[in-house]
């Protein structure tokens, strides 16, 4: 059975981080092309256009591999996404946000994705994401699998997330009515924050200000964050600024 474009999947990307073979890329460009999907983003990963391997692997999808986007840090990848969903198979920890099914994580990508661009990331074929870029992702999925060989390929990963999110953007949606901070604005603020409670003599635990900065990060990630909420805590962290300056 086959359906016409879903306008929301315009605003789901797909962020590769590193891939090592442009026979991945392009499998999983004719995976996204299969469910609707044409936003590809690769993260300082092996060239693939032009190459035999991602021409083959990515058959009917050459659109897709010559639009794809190549950008060398994860910055660039996620420059004006409102919400990013990591992917992995590893088992929650405490300093991640609350790992979903990836059904779960679909219905709400396509949720969102009605007003607001979502970044779906997936890391290295051997290694998965770093517990660095896990902790910059709001939301981390996982597909459940036998625990004889709990690993899939990078494409048919995306294969799963793809179709999930296809299936969820179907029929009626909840539409949500937030007005999102990008992922740019909300580390912006966490910034300004960590810095502003420095002023005024805060001492992270261990007196590392990262791992306070990851604390952050986490308690934002279990709700959405609004550009007004955003500016109300910016507001809160200038007034912290104001009177460290005037009884300076």
């Amino acid at each position: 059975m086959t359906y016409g474009a879903l306008p929301n999947l315009v605003n789901v990307s797909v962020i590769l981080v590193e891939p090592a073979t442009p026979g991945n890329i392009g499998s999983t460009a004719r995976a996204m092309k299969t469910m609707g999907l044409s936003d590809l983003v690769v993260v300082n990963g092996v060239k693939f256009k032009g190459t035999v391997q991602a021409a083959m692997m990515g058959h009917g999808a050459g659109d897709l591999l010559d639009s794809a986007r190549e950008l060398p840090t994860w910055e660039e990848a996620t420059a004006g996404i409102h919400w990013l969903v990591g992917t992995t198979h590893r088992k929650r920890r405490a300093q991640y946000p609350q790992m979903i099914p990836a059904r779960e994580a679909a219905v709400k990508v396509a949720s969102l994705s009605e007003k607001h661009r979502v970044g779906l990331v997936f890391g290295r074929e051997e290694t998965g994401l770093t517990d660095a870029e896990l902790r910059k992702c709001h939301d981390i999925a996982s597909v459940a699998q036998s625990a004889e060989h709990p690993s899939l390929n990078l494409s048919q990963a995306v294969m799963i997330f793809a179709y999930e999110v296809f299936l969820a953007s179907l029929g009626e949606v909840a539409r949500q009515h937030y007005n999102l901070a990008t992922v740019h604005e909300v580390e912006s603020m966490l910034q300004h924050m960590a810095t502003s409670l420095a002023k005024v003599g805060f001492v992270p635990h261990q007196g590392n200000p990262d791992t306070f900065l990851r604390a952050l990060r986490r308690v934002i990630s279990r709700a959405p964050l609004e550009k007004r909420d955003v500016n109300v805590l910016h507001r809160i962290c200038q007034q912290i600024d104001y009177y460290v300056k005037d009884h300076s």
